[in-house]
């Protein structure tokens, strides 16, 4: 088994992206067979946007939730059933379950996260400090994204990152968040509303 460790107009990086997901089905099917070089399909696939997942949701302990997450994945892979999509869900699902139990033993709260320093791509700032925060249009996509999310409720941001960064269906963000799919898209709509309008207020200033 490998060692897994820690790497107006809409915006483009709002808008959900189509994924190409060649040969998961056989990887998914080696996986269950504990096949190492299908889990590492499994991982050069997935673990992109679970890294960016829980970079914004648990800045300081992300990697290692990360790892504690396809160590979960290894573990329980052979009894998983089901294609691709419902893969991703069940791992952005265990990734929850990681996020929560470190809430637990460390104590911490989801505001405490969202105030935490964390560092992107080089570029270290307090993204609760809105005088801290450079223009989006200055800024990469996964780098403006991290810094909008910033600013909305914690929910809202989960389901920004659930429905745009993990490419899950508003189904599996229901279930993942036990809400209702009619919650779900009025969250969405509400938070795309407040990051298209703080996406411009910064583009002009």
């Amino acid at each position: 088994m490998p060692q897994f460790s820690m790497a107006q107009k809409r915006p483009n990086f709002l808008k959900e992206q189509v994924t190409i997901e060649p040969d998961l089905e056989n990887a998914i099917r080696g996986a269950k067979r504990g096949e190492e070089s299908a889990i590492v399909v499994l991982f050069r696939c997935y673990n992109p946007p679970l890294l960016r997942y829980l970079r914004h949701q648990i800045p300081a302990d992300y990697e290692d939730v990360a790892s504690e997450t396809w160590a979960a994945i290894a573990k329980g892979i052979k009894d998983f059933s089901g294609g691709p999509q419902e893969l991703r869900a069940w791992i952005f699902g265990i990734a929850r379950k990681k996020i929560a139990d470190q809430f637990r033993i460390h104590g911490k709260s989801r505001l405490a996260v969202q105030r935490e320093r964390i560092h992107i791509d080089g570029i270290s700032r307090d993204l609760s400090d809105p005088t801290a925060t450079p223009a989006v249009a200055n800024l990469s996509a996964e780098e403006a994204i991290e810094t909008l999310l910033s600013s909305l409720p914690p929910h809202h941001a989960e389901v920004i990152l659930l429905r745009v960064v993990a490419d899950l269906s508003v189904e599996d963000v229901a279930n993942l968040m036990g809400k209702s799919q009619e919650a779900i898209r009025v969250i969405q709509h509400r938070a795309i509303n407040t990051l298209v309008k703080k996406f411009h207020r910064n583009v002009v200033t």
